[in-house]
């Protein structure tokens, strides 16, 4: 949403019990690793509210971890690149006659209004006119509003300018996501759902070439809220914990694809891309392909990526873990 170019670029991934660091060099050929790290955090106590001084402090000292393991220097010009998500990030569409981008720009915060649940003055705005497709009239354009709460960001930025850096970008998560299925070659000419299935927040986001087309963001139910072994692929979690989480994101993403129908009058998706912690637990990908009629992959994107200066084998199994990281660091 905001920022600008650099050569070397670190995206950090700040989750609910782990921060991801990866750095990218960035040059005319495309993009090499620099370093990655995975740094568990080490709460010191079962309150992790946003509020909490050891709760925070805890997640400072993770960013830092990840930061130096990745290879970052630490400081106020190292440049950064996070993202926020989760319920406060929300993501709509919404119709103009065909006007000009000045005129667009004037009319899109009293149009925002309209579509976005927070405050006129507690948010963050920021738009992105989509290609029309064929079919579609000329005389209508189609736009993509992304608001996010001020306070979310404010709190997000404080913590990693606490730890010692300053981002010079913030993105949201489900537009970040579309670089590394872009990167891939995923997103073609059908339609893609990407399910990020973090330790305490489901994001199913719905892209064409053209864009993003829906985006939805959920709160597991507390009783579902991960701890470190579940979050790093339910080592330690009971069948039946994973039973319960699995259904409940498949309802969900049941939900998305409805009211991706619904809203834009085109019918179902062509492939499913799982991330986030939670997908590497045994057997996802099938059950989901199963359940939901449509092929499922878990987005692994180390899988791909080799650097003979950098040992990435022991990580692989971590992959999925760092798609928005790698996404991130994409951002040139």
């Amino acid at each position: 949403m905001f920022g600008g170019s650099r050569k070397f670029v670190t995206g950090l991934d700040v989750g609910a019990e782990s921060v991801k660091a990866v750095t990218l060099r960035h040059t005319g050929d495309g993009v090499s690793l620099v370093g990655i790290a995975l740094a568990e955090i080490d709460y010191p106590s079962v309150n992790r509210s946003a509020t909490d001084e050891g709760a925070n402090g805890a997640r400072i000292d993770a960013i830092r971890s990840a930061l130096k393991a990745s290879g970052t220097d630490i400081s106020a010009s190292c440049q950064v690149v996070t993202a926020v998500g989760g319920p406060s990030v929300n993501v709509k569409h919404v119709s103009f006659p065909t006007i000009s981008n000045p005129s667009l720009a004037e009319s899109i915060g009293w149009e925002a209004k309209k579509h976005v649940p927070f405050g006129a003055s507690e948010f963050v705005l920021d738009f992105q006119p989509l290609a029309r497709e064929a079919g579609e009239e000329a005389d209508e354009m189609h736009v993509l509003l992304a608001a996010v709460e001020q306070r979310h960001i404010d709190s997000h930025v404080g913590l990693v300018c606490d730890a010692g850096v300053e981002p010079f970008a913030v993105d949201i998560v489900p537009l970040a996501l579309m670089n590394e299925l872009g990167a891939e070659g995923l997103v073609g000419d059908g339609t893609v759902a990407s399910v990020e299935i973090g330790a305490s927040t489901l994001s199913v986001s719905i892209y064409r070439s053209g864009g993003l087309l829906l985006v939805r963001s959920v709160r597991m139910p507390i009783t579902m809220a991960a701890g470190n072994a579940a979050a790093s692929g339910g080592e330690g979690e009971s069948e039946e914990a994973r039973r319960q989480w699995q259904t409940f994101v498949l309802k969900e993403v049941r939900r998305s694809l409805a009211f991706y129908n619904s809203e834009t009058g085109r019918r179902g998706i062509d492939k499913v891309y799982l991330s986030g912690g939670r997908a590497l637990a045994e057997g996802v990908a099938e059950r989901f392909t199963n359940a939901l009629k449509v092929p499922t992959e878990v987005l692994n994107p180390l899988k791909n990526l080799a650097d003979a200066k950098i040992d990435i084998e022991s990580l692989l199994p971590q992959g999925p873990r760092f798609a928005l990281a790698m996404s991130l660091a994409r951002r040139a």
